[in-house]
């Protein structure tokens, strides 16, 4: 995945309003939970984006 970019829509990471809505550290350093602007729930490990959910606006790409 690319690590600056939404995987579902390709918005800017670093445009997200600043809101975590969870953290906390993990063996491969700190786990982050962040809600995109598309609806998505993007999970980061210091930073980089591992994993998202399907947006729920339906306006994600596969």
């Amino acid at each position: 995945m690319e690590s600056n970019l939404c995987p579902r829509c390709g918005w800017p990471l670093a445009e997200l309003p600043g809101s975590v809505s969870k953290s906390q550290r993990v063996s491969g350093g700190r786990l982050e939970y962040v809600r995109c602007l598309c609806g998505s729930w993007l999970a980061r490990v210091d930073g980089v984006v591992i994993g998202a959910t399907k947006s729920q606006l339906g306006l994600g790409r596969l």
